[in-house]
């Protein structure tokens, strides 16, 4: 099911899901172990108890169900509270660089999510 969370601020040019997907990240200096709640070709929300630096790069590692894991790199483009938790941060990533077949992959998955199957396998 799409996503309604707007804080993409804009027209998006890929339709964003509501997932509940691990994904580790680093910036270089810090290594973070959280949950994406939406993902789209384009980007993904991460919800955090550790804040990610808005205009930093993060690689990140992409846990998607059933799938081998998924490797990228992003760009912060935001973060601010959760919509869902008072406790957690929420950061905009935008993925800026993604091997060919990690995109194919993540295609592939939100393909599914799109067409209504449940995605395969489960973490």
């Amino acid at each position: 099911m799409p996503s309604s969370d707007d804080r993409g601020r804009g027209t998006r040019r890929h339709p964003r899901f509501e997932v509940d997907v691990r994904v580790d990240w680093s910036t270089g200096r810090m290594f973070v172990s959280d949950m994406a709640v939406n993902l789209s070709l384009g980007g993904l929300c991460v919800q955090s108890g550790t804040a990610m630096p808005q205009g930093a790069e993060v690689t990140m590692v992409l846990w998607l169900p059933g799938r081998r894991p998924v490797r990228a790199t992003g760009r912060v483009v935001w973060t601010g509270p959760s919509a869902s938790s008072a406790i957690l941060a929420a950061s905009g990533v935008a993925l800026v660089e993604m091997h060919p077949a990690d995109r194919a992959l993540l295609h592939d998955y939100l393909g599914e999510m799109a067409a209504g199957a449940p995605p395969a396998g489960g973490h």
